[in-house]
């Protein structure tokens, strides 16, 4: 840092007296480069001094370095004057900011950690066994929320000649609502209509009837339910 710049940060700093003071007021009002040189010091400055006033050495103190300066012939004692401002000055804004960061680090400190959002719960899934009492079990179902999934995996489930198994989910309304017609042979998965999912539920029943081939023309069971499972949590 050159001396011109070391007297517009003094300037800056409000550390200038008498004939220095003059100087640097002189060239605030004909140097256009040196006023916008101390005007950005004050910018810089400005943040630290906003809510901390400045700090002043023990008065001995002073008077020792300055004593010290006037001794020393060899040196530009009014260069070292001005550089003597400078730093304490200086010293008072790293004062500051050390202050205005240890706000900060204490604020941060107070706060409360950030939490993190409670995943919801997976619904789990059911399980039903179907069971006929004359030929024992007709078919298994496995019940997957999340996927709206219903897998059925057959047993017995040939229905009399012209006839056609149906499935049936039946909630706590005792209200049976049709799932298709049920496949003699392999595995299969269905994916159950929103409307319908909400009637899987705990202590659900799935239920098998006889129907005409093709299934229930009324939408309800009309021939006799030989089949009937309760769904339960695994």
């Amino acid at each position: 840092m050159n001396e011109r710049e070391h007297l517009a940060a003094e300037y800056a700093l409000g550390l200038l007296e008498g004939a220095e003071l003059l100087e640097a007021r002189g060239l605030m009002a004909s140097d256009p480069a040196f006023a916008q040189l101390a005007q950005a010091w004050e910018e810089r400055f400005a943040p630290l001094f906003a809510e901390y006033g400045e700090e002043q050495p023990p008065a001995a103190l002073r008077a020792r370095v300055l004593a010290a300066l006037d001794e020393d012939g060899g040196a530009d004692v009014s260069l070292l004057r001005r550089r003597l401002g400078f730093w304490k000055g200086a010293a008072a804004a790293a004062s500051a900011l050390a202050a205005s960061l240890a706000l900060v680090i204490a604020y941060d400190a107070t706060r409360q950690p950030p939490v993190s959002p409670t995943a919801p719960a997976v619904a789990p899934t059911m399980v039903a066994s179907v069971v006929s009492e004359d030929s024992g079990m007709l078919l298994s179902a496995s019940w997957q929320p999340e996927a709206r999934s219903l897998t059925l995996t057959p047993g017995n489930v040939r229905p009399p000649s012209g006839r056609a198994h149906e499935l049936w989910i039946i909630p706590g309304d005792g209200t049976p609502r049709s799932l298709g017609v049920i496949e003699e042979s392999g595995p299969r998965r269905l994916t159950v209509p929103a409307a319908l999912a909400g009637h899987f539920a705990r202590g659900a029943t799935l239920a098998v009837s006889v129907e005409p081939e093709g299934g229930s023309p009324t939408g309800a069971p009309t021939g006799p339910v030989v089949a009937t499972g309760a769904l339960s949590t695994v």
